[in-house]
């Protein structure tokens, strides 16, 4: 075997010497070697179907799982597009092992020539959607026999690979930890080595490398805790010395294992044949891969930092992981030294000391491959991944803050119901973020920092948000985004659901007692305490938290106008009959009568305050027309002569009181007899005033005839005698004294005389 291996040793090293210079010698002495995303299995598309179009075609999203729970056969490898290789498929049959893939395990050179697994057989993974941010995810509950898909990479020298996964770690050994990527066999090939990625005891993303003279582990260094995490592994052999590799490692963005291996086959091609979820040789359940697997990158080289860095940018947006540079996972520390790329390598978020924790974000993007112009796609850079995450919320235990483009928070982002991000079309390579980070104060309620020029908010949770964003130029920044918190752990809900706001400090300062502050008034709360938010508008470092405070006036039409007769009613609060509030109404009271001075009618305007329990208060107006009831004055006589007749005029002059003018009489003025003064009634008033004037004759007054009377000189003259001294039949009656003089003429008074008589005195 040693002599089998020394050859293929050098003929492998004569090989590559010789390829290093044909390429040295093109690209006129620059080292540059083409970079591709060669296999790319998402688990939101080409489950047990080929990607559409047959073409294929990275930027639509097609085709999309539907049915959450099925049982995955086929995970297509979404960038070649080649049925012959690299589709993760179901175990064979074992009579057909010695079959070419995807119906065997054929190798086609070296010994063995094809793959005998001696673990048992593998049951199928699941499809889970809506399992990691609303993405799904191959589920491996490592069941029975466990569950397993394999492929043969074409990736098997230096490569760059990216794994998204969530599973608890188990094993000490290349052989035994749980498998991810890789995989161990029992009888080891002559001219390949085998690769192992996997998750060992303590939950740490680890490295196994095994071949025929032995095997060698590398355990990472960072707990995982069984949360989801991005893996990236590489493996470098150009420029390293003969029979050496360097692998690395990094979880969540922190670098973790950096070892250079030393041995006889250490750059020789990795095994052909990958398994996801369980080794080849594998029969203890315990060895089985327990969690899910959402994606994976192979690129088919070593990819530099800055590339590498923004893969794992995209895996964070889209899986809510929230990235750190160094030290302890961004889960725990929150992100201190990371800066988050988009695929054209401008930072969509910044570092922030305050506002570091819980990252997460909404976002569409998509890499626009790199060509070098160059032989061969030599110096090409492809990473190829795209994305467009409408809802997230970050996976961390602490997150409680979930945004979408829409109020729907139900379905999973692969809903094409869902408003999209605009980037210009489908083949756009511009990119749009809306990204933000906490600063994990509590969201106990509390009164401090609260906006001075909004005194009715009175409480606000501790806890903050900072957003960050950023687009492409000439597009429109996301807007109009629904928001859910999680208050079930805060008492500020107890107040009542009525009155939360959504509090955006506009200047970004972060301190809400400065600058302007928006509210945006929750639309509802649900029984789990979620409180919701849409139609927000947000703007590049908007910091944001949830305030208390009604600052809303209750509401209630005027009440309907009143017309009465005489006297208006007593106030009555309960004539406003639709009061309502955000809150509570605690109030209804009548506020002031206010008259316009006029009579029939006489308009008063009625206000009522309808006040809530926050001293929030509306006004609401009623009109009332009072009209008088009509005056027809009261009943009277009236004597005229004989023969005479009466007048309107004459008439009314006779009524008592003080009636009202424009009545009518009935009948019509005459002579003697009854009459009725009616003054209609205006509406409301219903019923007409009357009066009556009774007219008398009397007789024309007799004061006799005229005649002539004598006395004594000296003598005065008495009533009396004046009297009998008439001519005719004078009427009897009262009379005054007689006038002082003893001769002369002397009237009668009325009604003694008549107006033509008068008696002379003679002496």
């Amino acid at each position: 075997m040693k002599k089998d291996i020394s050859a293929h040793m050098g003929k492998l090293a004569k090989k590559k010497i010789l390829r290093l210079v044909i390429l040295f010698t093109l690209l006129g002495g620059n080292w540059v070697k083409a970079q591709h995303v060669d296999t790319w299995y998402t688990a939101d598309r080409a489950i047990n179907q080929a990607p559409l179009p047959s073409n294929g075609s990275l930027e639509l999203f097609t085709p999309i799982p539907t049915i959450d729970g099925v049982s995955v056969f086929e995970w297509h490898d979404f960038v070649d597009f080649n049925p012959l290789t690299q589709i993760a498929i179901q175990h064979p049959n074992p009579l057909n092992y010695n079959q070419p893939y995807p119906n065997g395990f054929s190798i086609g050179f070296g010994t063995p020539s094809f793959l005998t697994p001696a673990g048992s057989i593998p049951d199928l993974p699941t499809l889970q959607m809506n399992s990691v941010n609303f993405n799904p995810e191959i589920l491996f509950d490592g069941s029975g026999s466990g569950q397993a898909l394999h492929a043969r990479s074409v990736c098997r020298e230096e490569m760059t690979i990216f794994i998204m996964f969530r599973a608890p770690g188990a094993g000490t050994t290349a052989e035994t930890q749980r498998l991810l990527y890789g995989g161990d066999i029992e009888t080891h090939h002559s001219s390949t080595t085998n690769l192992s990625l996997g998750v060992s005891n303590g939950n740490r993303f680890s490295i196994g490398r095994t071949r025929t003279l032995g095997s060698d582990f590398e355990s990472g260094n960072i707990d995982l805790l069984g949360q989801p995490a991005i893996g990236v592994f590489t493996r470098q052999i150009n420029g390293l010395a003969a029979q050496t590799e360097r692998l690395t490692t990094k979880v969540n963005g922190i670098p973790d294992i950096d070892f250079i291996r030393n041995d006889v086959m250490a750059q020789f091609d990795t095994y052909p044949f990958i398994r996801l979820g369980k080794h080849f040789n594998s029969n203890d359940p315990n060895r089985n891969l327990t969690g899910g697997i959402s994606e994976i990158l192979v690129a088919d080289g070593l990819l530099d930092a800055n590339s590498i860095q923004r893969v794992e940018s995209y895996l964070a947006i889209k899986y809510g992981i929230t990235l750190n540079g160094s030290a302890s996972l961004g889960s725990i520390s929150g992100n201190s030294s990371y800066q988050y790329l988009a695929a054209d390598g401008t930072i969509i978020w910044a570092i922030d000391p305050t506002y570091r924790f819980d990252i997460a974000g909404i976002g569409k993007d998509r890499y626009e491959d790199f060509d070098a112009g160059l032989p061969g796609t030599t110096g090409d850079l492809k990473l190829r991944y795209n994305l467009h995450q409408r809802i997230s919320k970050s996976e961390n235990s602490e997150a409680i803050l979930t945004m979408s483009t829409s109020p729907n928070f139900i379905t999973d982002n692969l809903d094409q119901t869902r408003t999209p991000i605009n980037t210009g079309g489908s083949f756009s390579t511009d990119h749009n973020y809306l990204i933000w980070g906490s600063d994990r104060q509590s969201i106990a309620e509390i009164n401090v920092e609260l906006p001075p020029l909004l005194p009715q908010i009175t409480s606000r949770i501790e806890r903050e948000w900072r957003v960050q964003m950023n687009n492409s130029t000439g597009l429109t920044p996301i807007n109009g985004v629904s928001v859910r918190i999680n208050l079930s752990g805060s008492t500020i809900i107890d107040n009542g659901d009525c009155a939360l706001h959504l509090m955006i400090d506009t200047d970004n300062d972060g301190d809400f007692t400065t600058g302007p502050i928006t509210l945006i008034q929750a639309t509802s709360v649900d029984a789990f305490g979620n409180v919701y938010f849409d139609g927000v508008d947000f703007v590049h470092q908007n910091v944001f938290t949830v305030g208390f405070g009604d600052i809303e006036n209750p509401t209630a039409s005027n009440p309907d106008s009143l017309t009465v007769c005489d006297t208006a009613p007593a106030p009555d609060p309960l004539v406003v009959d639709d009061e309502d509030d955000n809150c509570a109404v605690d109030s209804v009271t009548h506020i002031s009568d206010v008259s316009d001075g006029l009579s029939n009618p006489e308009t008063i305007t009625r206000t009522y305050r309808v006040t809530d329990t926050s001293g929030n208060f509306t006004d609401v107006q009623q009109t009332i027309n009072v009209y008088t009831s009509p005056n027809a004055g009261s009943d009277d006589n009236l004597a005229i002569c004989e023969g005479d007749s009466v007048t309107a005029a004459q008439l009314f002059a006779a009524l008592g009181g003080t009636p009202d003018a424009g009545g009518t009489w009935s009948p019509a003025p005459a002579g003697a007899g009854t009459y009725t003064y009616t003054v209609a009634a205006t509406a409301p008033c219903a019923t007409d005033a009357t009066a009556t004037i009774t007219v008398t004759e009397q007789q024309q007054p007799d004061a006799g005839s005229d005649d002539n009377l004598a006395i004594c000189e000296g003598d005065s003259v008495t009533a009396a005698q004046l009297f009998a001294a008439l001519g005719g039949t004078p009427d009897a009656g009262e009379h005054g004294p007689p006038p002082p003089q003893v001769q002369g003429h002397i009237p009668i008074p009325w009604p003694q005389r008549h107006p033509a008589q008068q008696m002379q005195l003679r002496p």
